[in-house]
This record gives C-alpha cells, sequence and structure tokens, in this order.
C-alpha cells in the first residue's frame, strides 16, 4: 500500500471511530453540584418550594443554562519550547512492535526538526514511557485490558479520534524517505 492510501485509509478509520463516539457521556457524567445536604433548612425549603411552583405551573420555568464553552485542548507540554504557533499532530501507532515503533519515532522526531511548528501527539497501546518521554511529545496511551474492563480501548480509541478529529494524522507506519518534509505525509 503507497504513503498517500494509507494516509486515507488511517483518515477513513479514524473518521468512522469519531462519528462511533457516544458524545452524551459528557453529559451523563456531568459535575454535580452541591447536594440539597449541605445546604441549610432555609435554602431548602426555597428549592421546594420553587420546584413545586414550576411543576403546578405556577412560575415560570428556569431557563435552559447555556453549555460550557468548548476549552482548547492543549497538548503542547509545558516543559517543551514550541513555536507560539504550534499546531497538533496525531501520530497513530496502534498494534506495532515496540522496537519497529521506537526507530519509527526516530525518523518522525528527525523530520520534526525539518517541519517545526508540530506539537506531537502519540496514540499508541505500547507502554515504552522512558523512551516516550525522551521525545518529548504528549502520548495518549491506550492499555488493552481484560475483562470486565475490556471496553475500556474501544472506547478510548472513540474518544481520541473524536477529540482529534479535526488535526492532521500520521500513521507511524508510513514510509519515509530521505527528503521528505512531514507535511509531505499529513492526512488532513
Amino acid at each position: 500500500m503507497t504513503t498517500r492510501e494509507e494516509a486515507k485509509s488511517l483518515r477513513r478509520r479514524l473518521d468512522q471511530l469519531a462519528n462511533e463516539f457516544d458524545t452524551g457521556i459528557n453529559q451523563r457524567y456531568d459535575l454535580q453540584f452541591i447536594s440539597s445536604e449541605e445546604l441549610k433548612l432555609g435554602r431548602r425549603l426555597r428549592r421546594a418550594t420553587g420546584r413545586l411552583l414550576r411543576r403546578l405551573g405556577l412560575m415560570r420555568p428556569l431557563p435552559a443554562r447555556p453549555p460550557p464553552p468548548l476549552e482548547p485542548w492543549l497538548t503542547e507540554l509545558s516543559y517543551v519550547d514550541y513555536s507560539v504557533a504550534a499546531k497538533p499532530l496525531l501520530i497513530w501507532a496502534m498494534n506495532i512492535d515496540r522496537d519497529e515503533l521506537r526507530s519509527a519515532c526516530g525518523r518522525i522526531k528527525e523530520l520534526q526538526t525539518g517541519s517545526p511548528g508540530w506539537a506531537p501527539v502519540l496514540v499508541t497501546d505500547v507502554a515504552d514511557f522512558a523512551f516516550f518521554s525522551r521525545l518529548n511529545w504528549l502520548v495518549e496511551y491506550v492499555p488493552s485490558l481484560s475483562a470486565p474492563a475490556d471496553g475500556y480501548f474501544e472506547h478510548k480509541l472513540r474518544y481520541l479520534a473524536w477529540r482529534y478529529r479535526d488535526v492532521p494524522a500520521l500513521s507511524v507506519t508510513a514510509e519515509i524517505k530521505g527528503d521528505m518534509l512531514l507535511e509531505d505525509l499529513l492526512v488532513d
């Protein structure tokens, strides 16, 4: 498979995973507010009275809370000096051998020096954190767990594909030639 075909295949896979992600999970597991038990008696009575009046239709309903603004998903590491306009770059490295991953990351790191302005994010299932810390890349580790948590792997893959859905992606198995730039390998 050529580099361009592999890039298109990766983008299709990422789009499919992002579409499968259940965005309602953020609403189901929203932050909890102060419980009624922590409030004083007078405040609890006012709340209960307000709820009763709304149910009876004697008081207008509360306006819907606007959703919180989306916070940017930062990929830069605080101890690495990225350029001001560093853009995230997703490096997909799932189901790959540890030694093969190390050599591929070394080649991509060399390309990164020739194409500054990228903040790489490595998505992998390989637990080689000492090596990853020397790369100065953000690492999204996706572990394979045994039952009953075996569904976590696919759920996290879908979440990461959704989280990085607008980010250029690069397969770690892409064929890298000596005269290439990092931009030549990216999937938009």
